[in-house]
């Protein structure tokens, strides 16, 4: 598909986004059944993510639709998915939820490679990116408790092979970059590094996972956060959040995403960076003029940036 034609359709995807129409983007607040040290509900609400609407395959597990129409498994929605069907098992109980996360589980072992990675990107088009820090580490979450929920053990130790390769350094064709005594996850694996907001928290979020199974990961899982906690202000417009720290613009859905987010490592971790990185972002999110600004330089960047691959559905 030409760069033309990616860019009506993702720019017709973002509109949807923005309406609310559509599930790749929907609202996730923070978790609703989680517990700080506790391996039980996710840290996100992504049970937006299971919906009547959600495209299957024959074994029922999600398909997304890419530019020109093909149908893939793409691991970070699949996973996303999963940790929704795990948070509606423990809030109502229903065996489909519990029957759904299995399947997920099922697909994410045969799917994963010797090495513990996921190919995250290759599914959807992407010549540039393969591996992905978030995948990784949702991909380990939703493993860590599927393997107590299905109480199947050898998850567990392919959780731990996602973990080991998500905090493999990029030069050495992992997911992560250690400098200076810091740790960064990257969503985006390069050099230089671009630091996805959001892609990092999440990819704390099963370092953190691992670390409760297992108390060895605690000191990357403390590193880590301090690196954030040291950089938020990488991902402060001054009226708006940086999606990345290439300065694009997050899209209102990431912005109240990114809030969430700094709330519940605030919870997790106890420090107050993250809390009042928070508040500083709710308050950015409150005035309807800095959401019409945020808005016309999303769009504008969108307009001038190359598309790589496009998610339809």
């Amino acid at each position: 598909m030409g760069q033309l034609s990616q860019k009506t359709t993702m720019l017709l995807r973002w509109a949807k986004m923005l309406g609310g129409g559509t599930a790749v983007a929907v609202e996730q607040g923070r978790g609703r059944v989680c517990v700080p040290g506790e391996l039980r509900g996710y840290w996100n609400d992504l049970t937006g993510k299971v919906s009547p609407d959600t495209l299957l395959d024959g074994g029922g597990v999600p398909l997304s639709v890419i530019a020109g129409g093909e149908r893939v498994h793409f691991p970070i929605a699949i996973f996303q998915y999963a940790l929704g069907c795990n948070d509606l098992y423990l809030i109502d109980g229903g065996r489909e939820h519990l029957d759904a996360l299995g399947a997920c589980a099922s697909w994410a072992v045969a799917a994963q490679h010797p090495d513990g990675s996921w190919d995250a990107f290759g599914p959807i088009g992407s010549a540039k990116y393969t591996v992905s820090s978030m995948a990784q580490a949702e991909g380990a979450s939703m493993l860590l408790r599927a393997a107590r929920l299905l109480d199947e053990p050898s998850y567990e130790e392919r959780a731990k092979a996602a973990v080991d390769f998500m905090l493999i350094p990029i030069a050495e064709g992992g997911c992560s970059v250690h400098m200076d005594g810091q740790l960064f996850l990257e969503e985006y694996p390069q050099v230089p590094r671009r630091s996805v907001m959001n892609g990092w928290v999440f990819s704390l979020f099963g370092l953190y996972d691992m670390s409760l199974a297992d108390c060895s990961y605690v000191e990357d899982f403390e590193c880590s956060t301090r690196s954030l906690a040291a950089h938020l202000g990488d991902y402060d417009a001054g009226f708006w959040s940086y999606y990345d720290l290439e300065r694009r613009m997050a899209s209102p859905a990431y912005h109240k995403l990114h809030i969430a987010q700094m709330e519940e490592l605030a919870a997790i971790t106890g420090m107050k960076e993250f809390s009042a990185f928070s508040e500083r972002l709710s308050r950015y999110q409150n005035s309807g003029l800095n959401r019409a600004r945020a808005i016309v330089r999303k769009v504008g960047q969108k307009l001038t940036e190359k598309s790589d691959a496009v998610i339809v559905q």
